[in-house]
């Protein structure tokens, strides 16, 4: 279907026009769906999975099932927290059905939005750099689910305070109180790189 490092299309796309041609039927209109949020699935499956090849498999199945449910979708609704849904849950099983959490890799973090970008500085700058990608990879892999999901959407996915409550279907001030949570304990869990700027 896709590939996950497959570029973006820079023609904007009448999501709300799309929404509702994919719930008439319209293999093109959710093809335009897909390919508008193709890179965010594969992040958010990537996120729960840990793993590059489950990630754009489950991106996928997302999509198909996304697809299989079109008729049932309210068009009043914001498109992306519904797709979301489903992505986790789909994740959420497979993770069941698998019983395994799968280690972090720094290259999956690149793709995902987790990595620290690298100025071209000194080596001794690029050395600290790929020691704090450690650091961050290893503190979010210690987070509740809860707090590390609620930290990928605000602040890798870039999701504002509804968008995130819309997608996990809580109120906005539990995702302003979750968010405080997660990002002191992100601060604990980073030890010395906590207080970085």
């Amino acid at each position: 279907m896709y590939t996950a490092s497959e570029e973006m299309d820079a023609t904007p796309l009448d999501e709300a026009a799309a929404v509702v041609d994919a719930r008439n039927g319209s293999r093109e209109a959710f093809g335009a769906l897909v390919h508008a949020y193709q890179r965010r699935a594969y992040s958010i499956a990537y996120g729960f999975v840990r793993n590059r090849d489950d990630a754009l498999e489950l991106a996928q199945e997302s999509f198909a099932r996304a697809f299989q449910a079109m008729e049932r979708f309210d068009t009043r609704m914001p498109f992306y927290p519904w797709l979301y849904r489903i992505i986790k849950n789909t994740c959420l099983n497979h993770l069941k059905k698998k019983r395994r959490h799968g280690e972090t890799s720094l290259e999956g973090l690149r793709d995902t939005g987790y990595d620290v970008a690298d100025d071209g500085d000194s080596p001794s700058r690029a050395a600290d750099l790929a020691d704090m990608r450690r650091t961050i990879a290893a503190a979010l892999d210690r987070l509740a689910p809860e707090h590390r999901e609620i930290l990928v959407l605000r602040h890798f996915q870039g999701l504002s305070y509804a968008e995130i409550a819309e997608c996990l279907a809580i109120p906005q001030g539990t995702v302003m109180s979750r968010l405080h949570t997660a990002r002191r304990k992100l601060r604990d869990e980073m030890g010395e790189y906590g207080s970085l700027p």
